[in-house]
C-alpha cells in the first residue's frame, strides 16, 4: 500500500497537467473563498473527487493498471493506496484554497469542509474503481446531479452531492449519509478491482 501512495502522489506532482491542475483550483478556490463560502466548499469538493476519478481511471486507460498491480499484487491493498494518496491531495487542495474562508472570518466552515473533502476523494476513487472511464463517469454524475438530485430531489434529498454539500456545511447527519454513499462506493469498488484489465 505505501508504494502505491508514493507513486499516486509521484505521479499526481509531477505530471505537468495535474500539477497546472491542481494550481488552478487553489487560485480559483482561493477566489471563491473569498467571494462566497458555499461556492468554495462546491469547487473543492469537485476538484477532490475530479482528482480521485482521473488519477484511478487514469491506468486502465493509459494500460498502466497492470504494472500498477504487477508492483502490488493485492488489489485491495492498491486501491487503499489510491485512496490515501488522493485524501491527501484534496486535503492539500482544500486546506491552501481555503485560507481566504479563514481570513474571512469563518474557521468552522473552513474545518466543515476540511472534514467533508476527504470523503469525496474517497467516492471518487471507489467510483472510478467501478466505472473506470472517466468521461462516461463525468457525464453521469453531472446528468445525475443536474436532473436527480437538482430537479427531481431539489437538492432536498439524502443524495450523494447533496449530503456532500450539506456535510460541508456542517450538518453532521447529512455528512453521515455521504459516508453511507461512499461506503456503498467502496463495496463496489472492492468487488470491481478484481476484474479483469487486460480487456480494457
Amino acid at each position: 500500500m505505501t508504494a502505491v501512495l508514493r507513486s499516486e502522489l509521484y505521479r499526481a506532482l509531477t505530471l505537468r497537467s495535474s500539477v497546472v491542475s491542481l494550481i488552478v483550483v487553489v487560485a480559483v478556490g482561493l477566489l471563491f473563498g473569498w467571494l462566497s463560502p458555499d461556492m468554495w466548499a462546491l469547487l473543492v469538493g469537485l476538484g477532490a473527487y475530479a482528482v480521485g476519478v482521473v488519477g484511478t481511471a487514469q491506468h486502465v486507460q493509459h494500460r498502466t493498471a497492470v504494472l500498477l498491480h504487477l508492483g502490488q499484487p493485492h488489489r485491495l491493498r492498491a486501491l487503499a493506496g489510491q485512496v490515501a494518496a488522493y485524501v491527501l491531495i484534496g486535503l492539500a487542495v482544500a486546506a491552501l484554497s481555503g485560507v481566504t474562508v479563514l481570513a474571512g472570518g469563518e474557521p468552522d466552515r473552513w474545518t466543515a469542509a476540511l472534514v467533508a473533502v476527504p470523503v469525496m476523494a474517497v467516492f471518487g476513487v471507489a467510483t472510478a474503481a467501478v466505472v473506470r472511464r472517466t468521461t462516461w463517469l463525468f457525464l453521469g454524475c453531472a446528468g445525475w446531479f443536474v436532473f436527480v438530485e437538482g430537479l427531481l430531489g431539489r437538492l432536498k434529498q439524502p443524495l450523494p452531492f447533496t449530503a456532500f454539500l450539506d456535510g460541508s456545511a456542517g450538518d453532521g447527519r447529512s455528512l453521515a449519509v455521504f459516508v453511507g454513499w461512499t461506503t456503498l462506493a467502496l463495496v463496489g469498488a472492492a468487488v470491481a478491482v478484481h476484474r479483469d484489465i487486460t480487456g480494457d
